[in-house]
């Protein structure tokens, strides 16, 4: 299959990586094999380079691109689902918002009951409250979209 139509059957299908130029290892480079567009097989030699060949995770993120935070979600899922895991959700954070409003309601009521309350503790209750993942710092970013450190003085 021609380049290009690998590039299009890749973005049809949703697995297209769109931050190719941020893949810099070695076999990216040097063999034609290693597909840098192809987000399956670049996702999978991350997950190979730092598990197999022993390189530091925060340089396997480097090397192919991604956050160590996108690395861990990536290596879970893989550890649950096998291969199929490196099909799924496309390359880049979600919105800010993606949690739900109820969500952002609870942190902002926590923040204006305890501005001393800390991002990981809000994280936990919503992880236990709603039971839904989400990191420390997406609840630091939600406060600092609501703009919640300056409208909260603390003593």
């Amino acid at each position: 299959m021609p380049e290009s139509q690998k590039k299009l059957f890749l973005e049809k299908e949703g697995i297209l990586n769109t931050r190719a130029e941020r893949v810099n290892h070695p076999l990216f480079e040097d063999l034609e094999f290693f597909d840098p567009f192809d987000l399956p097989q670049v996702r999978y030699e991350m997950l190979r380079a730092a598990k197999v060949d022993n390189i530091p995770v925060a340089k396997a993120c480097r090397q192919f691109g991604f956050s160590r935070e996108y690395f861990y979600q990536l290596n879970r899922a893989f550890n649950e689902q096998g291969y199929y895991s490196l099909l799924g959700s496309a390359l880049g954070r979600r919105p800010i918002l993606a949690v739900n409003q109820e969500i952002v309601n609870f942190i902002m009521h926590r923040k204006f009951e305890d501005p001393k309350y800390s991002s990981e503790d809000l994280r936990k209750d919503i992880v236990r409250i709603y039971r839904v993942t989400c990191s420390r710092r997406t609840v630091e970013r939600i406060i600092e979209k609501l703009d919640l450190q300056k409208k909260i003085q603390l003593p």
